[in-house]
């Protein structure tokens, strides 16, 4: 009896010596949950998965109920993991002034790293001091990775002076990438400081990775890690009927100008002149939408295109098991920023449905040119409708390369492959 109950005791004190020497992960975010970043909670959940204790640091936490990923936010206890990053800094500029003596004399053998961390501002803030003592909480982390760079402060510098011991790794997902950033921050080595300490700076393709190389990050760091997707839930599913005439198409992204959603439309009327039986669905929600509405109207699209709106995960799945083709119109911006990666098309791809997408950014990487789908030129609209008639006229060509489409994303973007990567940089930098 004593026998057991010692067992069992060690197992209690081995179980809590594990769950003690867990290794931190820190993800470093703006808003979150946002409801166009997907891959953010997956990348969260692959380190989960890893045996990471991990946490989110947070600027602003948005509605969980609002967001459609209630269920993975809820399985893997997301909303525990934040923390709000609060300095904690009084409003009343006698009071945070008092407070800022306070806290250097309290941590007057920090003084080092204060003043060099002073040192690298451009100008006086008591801010500063605030900050310091904020990342001090977090000295056991192991692992900073840092979402967008444009979310680096003040960690970049913090780690610069040494005074986060921590692996420092950042994700480059697209717009903190082209300057001016947001329309209002200039590259006046706005990420010099980032990448003079940084361990690991990930972009999703290699379009991306030459972007950020061109930008001063030394190449000795620079890392290409694809956005994968969950190809257990991404499945094919349903065995189209040869002897059906119309082609069902659909694209899915926020209706933004960057989507380049007008040069599908104009893909789908010139078909629609042709006397061509297609149909095609819009999934996303944003600001172009009364465009595309007037863009349908004008032209007599109303049974031909349906807008859709934004939908969850398990919705989009749905409709792309009803679909046959995947179109991808993505464009360059006028600052030329373009779409780095294109996880749409991987999801489509995943559920069997070959692609026509713009030669546009990283778009290229997502499918296997005459394999899986057709790259054409950029904004080459009368190119893509050649490629979609070709669809329309053999429809075995939907199962060929619908088939491929399928092995290609498991073999090059399933979360398996991709979570090897992950693991792989967490446990050389932990």
């Amino acid at each position: 009896m004593i026998y057991f109950c010692l067992k069992a005791h060690g197992l209690i004190v081995n179980t809590f010596l594990i769950r003690s020497n867990l290794k931190t992960i820190v993800f470093k975010l703006n808003q979150f949950p946002h409801l166009s970043e997907t891959f953010i909670l997956s990348q969260i959940i692959t380190a989960i998965n890893s045996g990471y204790n991990v946490k989110l640091l947070v600027t602003e936490v948005l509605s969980f109920e609002a967001s459609k990923q209630t269920e993975l936010l809820e399985k893997y206890n997301i909303a525990d993991k934040i923390v709000v990053e609060d300095y904690d800094i009084p409003k009343n500029k006698i009071h945070r002034f008092l407070k800022w003596g306070y806290l250097l004399i309290k941590n007057i053998n920090n003084l080092n790293y204060i003043l060099r961390f002073y040192k690298h501002q451009n100008s006086f803030s008591l801010t500063w001091l605030f900050q310091l003592v904020f990342y001090k909480n977090h000295a056991k982390v192991s692992i900073f990775h840092i979402q967008y760079g444009t979310n680096k402060s003040p960690v970049d510098v913090l780690k610069k002076i040494d005074f986060i011991k921590a692996s420092l790794i950042v994700s480059f997902h697209g717009h903190d990438a082209f300057f001016p950033i947001n329309g209002f921050i200039p590259n006046n080595g706005y990420y010099d400081c980032l990448f003079a300490s940084a361990n690991a700076i990930v972009a999703n393709t290699p379009y991306l990775a030459k972007i950020i190389e061109g930008l001063g990050c030394p190449s000795k760091i620079l890392k290409t890690i694809p956005v994968g997707i969950d190809t257990s839930f991404f499945t094919p599913k349903k065995i189209m009927q040869k002897g059906s005439k119309t082609l069902n198409i659909i694209t899915v992204g926020r209706l933004s100008l960057e989507k380049g959603h007008i040069y599908a439309l104009e893909v789908i009327n010139l078909l629609k002149n042709k006397g061509l039986d297609m149909h095609f669905k819009i999934i996303g929600e944003g600001h172009e939408r009364a465009r595309l509405e007037h863009y349908i109207l004008e032209n007599n699209l109303s049974n031909y295109v349906t807008l859709e709106g934004g939908k969850s995960q398990t919705e989009i799945r749905e409709l792309l098991w009803c679909s046959d083709l995947f179109l991808f119109t993505s464009v360059a911006l006028e600052d030329d920023r373009r779409e780095t990666q294109g996880i749409a098309t991987i999801e489509a791809a995943a559920c069997g449905l070959p692609a026509v997408v713009f030669d546009s950014g990283g778009v290229k990487y997502t499918i296997k040119d005459n394999e899986t789908g057709y790259i054409v030129p950029e904004f080459d609209v009368d190119a893509m409708l050649s490629k979609v008639e070709r669809f329309i006229l053999n429809r075995d060509l939907l199962f060929t390369m619908g088939n491929q489409a399928v092995s290609f994303v498991r073999e090059n973007y399933s979360h398996e492959v991709i979570n090897k990567k992950w693991q792989e940089l967490y446990e050389r930098l932990s």
